[in-house]
């Protein structure tokens, strides 16, 4: 029997398509809960963002958090850069870790070749 507090699909699929127009990451990771498949009636959403280049990770999240207004869900935005995926993801006292290990990207930018 499914959990009625879990996220559906097209929830995760609405949530990932604003981030990505908010943010023009590389890469969505979901990790935690939702993406164990163990969520419970407190569970939030819990996103890795991976946006290249220069930037303050505190602006980004308000803006995708701005983009948010409608969405009845609680979550929860952590905005890196590909380097800091490099240098944390085998620190297991960083959000990296888990979220490398146990998440699943929802979204990844295609690379086009000119």
């Amino acid at each position: 029997m499914s959990n009625p507090s879990s996220p559906r699909q097209s929830e995760i699929e609405e949530i990932v398509n604003r981030i990505v127009d908010a943010a023009h990451p590389e890469q969505v990771l979901l990790f935690g809960s939702t993406a164990r498949g163990t969520t419970g009636p407190d569970s939030d959403l819990d996103f890795l963002v991976i946006k290249a280049g220069r930037y303050n990770a505190r602006k980004v999240a308000g803006i995708i958090y701005q983009r948010m207004r409608g969405i009845a869900r609680s979550m929860d935005l952590v905005i890196v850069t590909p380097q800091q995926v490099k240098d944390y993801r085998d620190s297991p006292f960083s959000v990296v870790y888990p979220a490398v290990r146990e998440g699943r990207v929802v979204y990844e930018r295609t690379k086009t070749v000119a």
